[in-house]
């Protein structure tokens, strides 16, 4: 475990992380629009996208406040962040987010 992480990515529907770090974000967006935060931006579960092609879950809180910054942003296919919080395994105990 690796506490006092500092991650910085893109915010994307957790189930679809692993096709758009494995096809590329766009392309996957391109190809499966449910992948796309625009329309409905309520998920279940988000991850974090990192420039070097690694890939988090968010912890369940910070789930809740990832939904509210969404609501917030006019690009939520490109909501650039910087992750601060406790890695356990692949899934990041946030403690907190700021908007790039």
């Amino acid at each position: 475990m690796s506490q006092g992480a500092e991650i910085q990515g893109v915010i994307a529907d957790w189930n679809c992380t692993k096709g758009m770090v494995r096809d590329g974000r766009e392309k996957t967006l391109l190809h499966n629009r449910g992948c796309s935060l625009m329309k409905n931006f309520k998920r279940k579960a988000y991850g974090l996208i990192t420039v070097d092609k690694k890939y988090y879950r968010l912890d369940d809180p910070a789930n809740q406040h990832v939904m509210e910054v969404l609501g917030n942003s006019p690009d939520k296919d490109n909501l650039k962040v910087i992750v601060r919080g406790d890695l356990q395994g692949n899934t990041i105990k946030v403690n907190n987010i700021s908007i790039l």
